[in-house]
């Protein structure tokens, strides 16, 4: 059973920033509802067309805490795939989504997406091999609606409410998705930033009136 994802996105305010990013060298990302929800489709739609994920498959999303991160594993769950986080390689996984081309390239893993990180890039900076899928800029050709068959909502309602805006420090990829997914369930804003100082950690705070923790 995978979150209720589209159900949760569609209770989101539009315009209300949902994720922002503190990454390296001062990048600063805000995503709206709308925007995130938008990414997360394009995603989706992209897992299914292009690698036919769904329900019963595996995707495994070898990146590190990064919005794009989110961004792969909602998309996933989206669909109804089961997602497995990081780098090892067991069972050869039905798609594989990670920045790290050459470890899976001999791996026996299905379909391989390479992704870029920086929040600018809209391809794969060099020629990729052939049959791996570029997750940037194949992502932006998908259509911002779902063209796939949502997967039933199981468990009872979404939660609501207006959660509160968070702080979370990306250094665990599985931490990371587990604390930002249990924000946005509540309703709430997720401020997430690369490790650094506690001052540092204090500025974003009050720049981004973030009230917990």
């Amino acid at each position: 059973m995978t979150p209720p994802v589209l159900a949760t996105l569609s209770r989101w305010e539009p315009s209300s920033p949902r994720l922002t990013w503190y990454g390296e060298a001062d990048e600063r990302v805000e995503l709206s509802g709308r925007v995130l929800s938008n990414w997360v489709i394009k995603a989706a739609n992209l897992l299914t067309s292009e690698c036919g994920a769904g329900p019963g498959t595996t995707v495994q999303i070898d990146l590190p805490a990064h919005w794009r991160l989110l961004v792969w594993t909602l998309g996933s769950w989206a669909v109804g795939a089961a997602v497995a986080l990081g780098g090892e390689q067991g069972t050869a996984p039905d798609v594989v989504v990670t920045q790290r081309l050459e470890p899976w390239l001999d791996a026996g893993a299905g379909d391989l997406v390479a992704v870029t990180l920086p929040a600018l890039a809209r391809a794969w900076p060099t020629p990729l091999p052939a049959g791996v899928i570029d997750g940037a800029a194949e992502l932006m050709g998908q259509p911002d609606q779902p063209l796939f068959a949502v997967p039933p909502l199981h468990g009872g309602a979404v939660a609501q409410g207006h959660g509160e805006r968070v702080l979370l420090v990306a250094e665990d990829p599985a931490t990371l998705v587990e604390r930002a997914w249990a924000c946005w369930e509540q309703g709430g804003s997720a401020v997430v930033a690369t490790p650094r100082s506690a001052a540092e950690l204090d500025s974003i705070r009050s720049q981004e009136a973030v009230r917990a923790p």
